[in-house]
């Protein structure tokens, strides 16, 4: 069936668009499927009200999902008061508008005064007494308003519910006095007196569902597409274990150490195991334990989760929103060594792999991409995105030393804010002749360095450049290793960094394009000159590496 069709049915020769709820809602739809009939016969005009139809049952899940959402917690006093106060207020204006324009007949005016006095005696016996739950169903009314839900056995809802008699006591006050034509008379209670003088002005409520919408906006213009899809699941696992109408004011390090349990707990596989297809993220939980399904990895975990976690809850704090995120200093150990996540190549190996084409022999047909693209990321230790995506222009001489601009923009992405770097020439990629290849596409006035690159769909470069490496390495024997593939370069640069004896230190961060710290003097976030930047990388040595003579 065509994804037009989807969810259409043919009943009696009508259609109509019937949809099975998530479960995650189920418990709060009252059936188990949304249903609309599209009043017509013929398959062409119900494909063509498909769409409205379909953001209609959206827009239900969405409304379910608050209700389900929605949690009880503790109101505060201010909130109790900010509440009171405001509905007294709107209630004397719409008193004042009834007096003004719809004046009451003289002859039930007597009448009408009974019912007054009636209500400040039963307000007055309540107050009395502290028999105060006749007026909850004002209460509930008021917070459904704004969306909360409050326990009621929390000090902040029982001030609520005297409040509320207090205003019901003074309002009917009020009209009793305009009942006898007293214009002029004021609250006697100062809280409601105070808020005739000045209504109150209602704090902006931050809950978890603004903080997402709020956090994406403002990272809109920032992130690529694969950035989008990593938060879709951090967007779901907030959505699903705190509910977007939790209000940010709760939210403190028990929250965080919840959330943190939660994304420990995740199978892999949350969005496409056919299992765990329209659970919440505690319902899939508990599933993929039942299943046995492996858990997400350390660093899944620390790089995606908690990274994404800890930047929207940073986000609310650097808004004032909340005073503390409840995530920092959160993270797992990893349980594999750094030295064992990937194997450089051995000297070996890198002459095995450089002394065939596209290096050696005829290799006028290669791709300058294949050709230039790996000695690169073993003499500059540049990522593969980062070396795809370079543009003719990033190769330029800045005070006499020809250089490398790694940099976003135009299409262009960099990791993180510290690889974005300027980084000299080494003189073994000159002496092979890359700057003659960088003018003859000057003279082209080509604009990208490599003819024919491209990202993916998420915004990523180098895929196909990364395929054909690995095709390249099997082709030629070379697999003894772990996970041996372009970034394997990455740790040969790190092991020449630390043979030098840079590795970890201030210049050698920026050459790596890794976390520096200190303050940057230039567009390209270094505090090096460029003459020791270039010293620096000559450095970089691969004793008996054997390369082909140009």
């Amino acid at each position: 069936m065509s994804s037009k069709r989807q969810h259409l049915q043919c009943i009696r020769g009508h259609y109509r668009y019937r949809r099975r709820y998530p479960k995650s809602v189920a418990s709060v739809a009252g059936s188990e499927f949304f249903i609309r009939h599209l009043n017509t016969a013929d398959l062409d005009e119900a494909v063509r009200k498909r769409p409205l139809v379909e953001a209609a049952y959206w827009a239900e899940v969405d409304r379910l999902k608050r209700l389900t959402d929605a949690q009880p917690r503790p109101l505060t006093e201010n909130e109790a008061l900010a509440l009171a106060a405001t509905w007294f207020a709107e209630s004397n204006r719409e008193l004042d508008a009834r007096h003004r324009d719809e004046p009451t007949p003289p002859a039930i005016r007597q009448d009408v005064i009974g019912d007054a006095e009636y209500v400040v005696g039963m307000a007055s016996d309540a107050l009395a007494d502290s028999s105060l739950d006749a007026i909850t169903p004002l209460a509930e009314r008021l917070l459904e308003r704004r969306g909360m839900q409050a326990e009621p056995e929390s000090a902040g809802y029982r001030t609520l519910l005297q409040l509320l008699w207090r205003g019901m006591k003074e309002l009917n006050q009020v009209d009793l006095a305009r009942l006898r034509g007293d214009f002029g008379y004021a609250p006697a209670d100062p809280v409601f007196a105070a808020a005739l003088r000045e209504p109150p002005k209602v704090q902006a409520r931050h809950t978890i569902g603004t903080l997402i919408e709020a956090f994406k906006a403002d990272r809109a213009d920032k992130w690529s597409k694969s950035t989008e899809n990593t938060y879709g699941p951090v967007e779901r696992l907030l959505r699903d274990v705190l509910g977007t109408t939790r209000d940010l004011s709760t939210i403190g390090r028990t929250e965080g150490r919840e959330l943190f349990e939660a994304v420990k707990s995740l199978p892999k596989g949350l969005g496409t195991v056919k299992a765990l297809k329209g659970l919440s993220v505690p319902e899939a939980i508990r599933r993929g334990a039942e299943l046995g399904l492996p858990k997400l990895s350390a660093k899944s975990i620390n790089d995606s989760y908690l990274s994404m976690l800890k930047a929207t809850f940073k986000f609310a704090v650097d808004e004032q929103w909340m005073a503390a995120s409840p995530m920092q200093g959160l993270r797992v150990g990893d349980e594999v060594h750094n030295a064992d996540r990937r194997d450089p190549f051995t000297t070996d190996q890198l002459n095995v792999l450089f002394a065939a084409e596209p290096w050696a022999g005829d290799s006028t047909d290669a791709k300058p991409l294949h050709r230039w693209g790996p000695l690169i990321a073993l003499f500059q230790g540049m990522r593969r995105g980062e070396i795809a995506q370079l543009a003719t222009d990033d190769v330029r001489e800045i005070g006499g030393v020809h250089v490398i601009l790694v940099r976003s923009g135009n299409g262009k992405r960099t990791k993180t804010a510290n690889a974005r770097r300027m980084l000299p020439i080494h003189s073994e990629l000159i002496r092979l002749g890359f700057l003659r290849y960088v003018e003859k596409r000057r003279r082209l006035r080509a604009a990208q360095l490599w003819q024919g690159e491209q990202p993916n769909g998420n915004g990523q470069w180098g895929d196909g450049f990364s395929d054909w490496f690995n095709r390249l390495l099997k082709a030629r024997g070379i697999t003894e290793g772990t996970r041996l593939g372009m970034h394997s370069f990455r740790h040969n640069f790190q092991d020449a960094l630390r043979e030098a004896g840079l590795h970890g230190t201030a210049i050698g961060q920026e050459l790596a394009g890794r976390s520096k710290g200190g303050d940057t003097s230039n567009d390209y976030g270094s505090n090096f000159s460029t003459a020791a930047l270039a010293e620096a990388i000559e450095r970089i040595r691969y004793p008996g590496l054997k390369l082909p003579t140009p």
